[in-house]
């Protein structure tokens, strides 16, 4: 069984981290919180102090873990920037001015878009107030300026608060911000009305891990002259995703080794072995050369995160090492399971909103996975030949780290890799000599430039060697099942399912598998109403897409798409695959407006008219043109790409429920539409404002 005195950090951890989840959901800062909080410490000293007998440890326990779970949940409601009492949301007008300081390093394009942090805002410049917040700001770019980390910006334009998705099952950018404490945003379209005030007004320390990234950069580029090797050396060295190709990211996706481009536990580990590897060529035993030792490697440990970008996973894996090291500097035991949950305490008083991050989810369930699992695997099956165990090793650290993330995977990536195991066996083995030769290249360029062709020759043929397994991977017949789609309530079964396993393991007990049992029962009668919901469902979806209108069409599992013609794919998936997917659309037949006809048992389309079972859709486009005829009966009229009509000659020809405006249409006519239909009592449905239009039928 499980030995909490070995492990306090993770008791700690455990209430801190559900009352921290509970704030994410309730999000409610009610006094009554911090009375029960005081009341709570008050009895607890009582306990203490006056000695209470032991048979009410159960007592002593619940108020301990009751306190921390207090914590956890204040703690992260008062980290909510917009709890503050000088946030800039209250000084926001149509047009305002706001000064302050970028605070991440600025990705350019046509746009320059930065995280800015707010110091002044007024709606003019004689009457500016001091304030706090975070804004993610676009300011049009231009030829003259450089952006970069620490410039102090003045800017003028209206702020805004970042929507909620317009389209169902979408990706959630305003959750996604909200845990980087950003809620708001603006948009600077004239390049004029923005400038630079000061420069170098960033954090030292994160202002010189840019430049040094950047200068790191520079010797990349010199020294690999393939764009697609360029951009991995980029992502698995420097932790600059930015110039990855879709192409790469989706082999790597789909073969379960995105993780490698992603700088995290792994890259850290490999950076400390490398360096504790030279470091134990000199062969000083004394206390001095110890601790110089530990502050060398934990120097370069957290060098490396910053350099790397600091992402949570990096941090998380910095933490934990610097814990390890100073233990084992000590000659310490350090519990693996208590540095785990050190370093998430820590990571978590700094930010408790990393606990939705999915990197830091998936960094230490996989880690968890590892260490609980992989032994378990890697004994059950033993290799006389020295090769084999090796790659048997390499396999069972995949399994590992496979079981600990599947749930959440499938949650958040919709997709199954079944070979992860095989690039698993590649990719740690390549990344351990492209870390390698990449920090000797960086060391020799700066020393020594004459020699850094031969680190830089193994960099290349290392990253060629993994980029084309990858892709021979992805080639295998049934590699991956995409399109899998899973509830939260799913994951936390799952979970608890594979905690069930664990136990039964850990204590040999059979009655431990009872539990499992029942769960995986759970799971399946689930999935199996779930199923049988999707094969019953008929649905009209209408998307939101500025610019283009996209409608699907859901019967059972059977999905019928008619869209503008030539929207680019990705255009066309972005608001609806997740949708498809969570319906259990595998599989869509795709029409466009310009053909004439289409038909199945329950689908029509004749343009202008849909019919989809009993409901009727009459189409209104920029072509439309009105034929003297009796009036025309149908439930939705869709006025798309921007037609010449008005309300008034819609409303004298036709018999209708509502107007659809899509997100194809200028926002200026859709005002003067809702105006009309205002006038007109007609009832309206404005997807550009309210998102998709979904239509259940019975």
């Amino acid at each position: 069984m499980i030995n909490w005195k070995e492990i306090p950090f993770v008791r700690f951890l455990i209430p801190f981290a559900f009352g921290i989840t509970l704030s994410t959901i309730l999000n409610n800062n009610h006094p009554i919180w911090y009375g029960i909080l005081l009341f709570s410490i008050f009895i607890r000293f009582i306990f203490i102090f006056q000695k209470i007998p032991y048979r009410y440890r159960l007592v002593h326990g619940i108020i301990a873990n009751a306190i921390l779970f207090l914590m956890g949940y204040l703690w992260c409601i008062n980290y909510n920037e917009l709890q503050r009492p000088n946030h800039f949301q209250q000084y926001i007008s149509n047009n305002n001015i706001t000064i302050g300081v970028i605070s991440n390093a600025p990705k350019t394009g046509k746009y320059c878009k930065a995280i800015l942090s707010a110091h002044l805002t007024g709606t003019h410049s004689d009457s500016l107030k001091k304030c706090t917040g975070n804004i993610l700001v676009y300011l049009k770019n231009d030829s003259t300026r450089r952006l970069q980390y620490g410039d102090i910006i003045a800017f003028k334009g209206q702020i805004q608060k970042i929507n909620p998705p317009k389209n169902p099952y979408a990706f959630n950018y305003q959750k996604y911000l909200h845990f980087q404490n950003i809620h708001y945003q603006c948009f600077v379209s004239n390049p004029d009305y923005w400038k630079i005030t000061a420069i170098g007004h960033g954090n030292f320390i994160s202002k010189k891990a840019i430049e040094i990234r950047h200068y790191f950069l520079a010797i990349l580029e010199k020294h690999i002259p393939t764009p697609n090797e360029l951009a991995v050396a980029n992502a698995l060295i420097l932790g600059d995703k930015n110039n990855l190709d879709e192409e790469i990211k989706t082999a790597y996706a789909h073969t379960g080794a995105l993780h490698v481009l992603a700088v995290s536990g792994l890259h850290v580990g490999l950076v400390a072995w490398f360096v504790n590897v030279l470091l134990n060529l000199i062969r000083f035993r004394s206390r001095i050369w110890k601790i110089a030792k530990a502050s060398i490697l934990i120097g370069v440990v957290w060098s490396f995160a910053l350099i790397s970008g600091g992402s949570p996973s990096v941090l998380r894996a910095a933490t934990m090492f610097t814990f390890l090291i100073i233990g084992l500097s000590l000659n310490r035991f350090t519990n693996i399971y208590n540095s785990l949950g050190i370093s998430a305490t820590i990571l978590l008083f700094w930010n408790p909103y990393l606990l939705m991050n999915v990197s830091f989810q998936l960094s230490y369930l996989a880690l968890l996975g590892i260490i609980y699992f992989q032994p378990k695997i890697y004994s059950a099956w033993i290799f006389k030949n020295r090769l084999g165990r090796f790659f048997w090793k390499l396999s069972t650290v995949t399994f590992g780290a496979q079981i600990g993330t599947l749930p959440i995977s499938l949650y958040y990536f919709h997709s199954f890799p079944f070979f992860a195991w095989l690039s698993g066996i590649i990719v740690i083995p390549a990344a351990t000599i492209i870390l390698g030769s990449g920090m000797l290249l960086f060391v020799l360029e700066s020393l020594f430039p004459f020699l850094a062709f031969i680190p830089s020759t193994v960099l290349n043929y290392a990253i060629w060697t993994m980029n084309s397994f990858i892709f021979l991977i992805g080639k295998i017949p049934f590699s991956v099942q995409i399109g899998v789609w899973v509830s939260v309530g799913f994951v936390i079964l799952m979970y608890a399912l594979i905690g069930n396993i664990a136990l039964a393991l850990s204590t040999r007990k059979l009655k431990w598998l009872l539990p499992a049992a029942g769960l995986f029962l759970v799971i399946s009668i689930n999935y199996s109403f779930a199923s049988f919901e999707k094969i019953q469902q008929k649905k009209i979806i209408i998307y939101h897409s500025s610019g283009n209108t996209i409608l699907d069409f859901f019967e059972g599992k059977n999905g019928y798409s008619i869209a503008t013609q030539n929207i680019p794919q990705k255009k066309l998936s972005f608001p609806s695959q997740n949708n498809r997917w969570a319906n259990g659309i595998k599989k869509v037949e795709q029409l466009h407006f310009e053909n004439k006809n289409f038909k199945t048992n329950n689908l029509l389309y004749q343009k202008p008219f849909i019919q989809f079972f009993d409901k009727k859709i009459f189409l209104v486009d920029d072509s439309f043109q009105l034929k003297n005829h009796p009036k025309i009966n149908v439930d939705f009229i869709l006025f798309y790409k921007n037609p010449k009509i008005n309300i008034q000659t819609i409303s004298d020809n036709f018999i209708f429920k509502q107007i659809i405006f899509d997100a194809s249409n200028s926002q200026w006519k859709i005002k003067k539409w809702k105006t009309n239909c205002q006038n007109l009592n007609i009832s309206y449905y404005d997807i550009f404002e309210k998102g998709a239009f979904v239509i259940a039928l019975e």
